[in-house]
């Protein structure tokens, strides 16, 4: 899976965070969430997942990677 933020849509709840904080960092200059893992492994799927879920904002985003796995469709916000 690839994870990506929509800045335009990101509001700095920091819930993504929160919820996987091995992929999501706080921006310091913009107050935004940030990805810190594009393409995290299969093993932070379920944090991945929470952590659009849990974004008020719906900023989140999750693609389907190039390899085979179930995911959310491309361009659709998760949760």
């Amino acid at each position: 899976m690839r994870v990506e933020v929509d800045l335009t849509r990101c509001a700095g709840y920091g819930n993504c965070v929160d919820a996987a904080p091995e992929v999501f960092r706080m921006s310091d200059a913009a107050e935004v969430a940030e990805v810190t893992r594009p393409e995290p492994g299969p093993e932070l799927a379920d944090a991945v997942r929470e952590a659009a879920r849990v974004c008020p904002a719906h900023a989140v985003f999750l693609h389907k990677s190039r390899s085979p796995g179930p995911d959310t469709d491309a361009g659709e916000p998760a949760g």
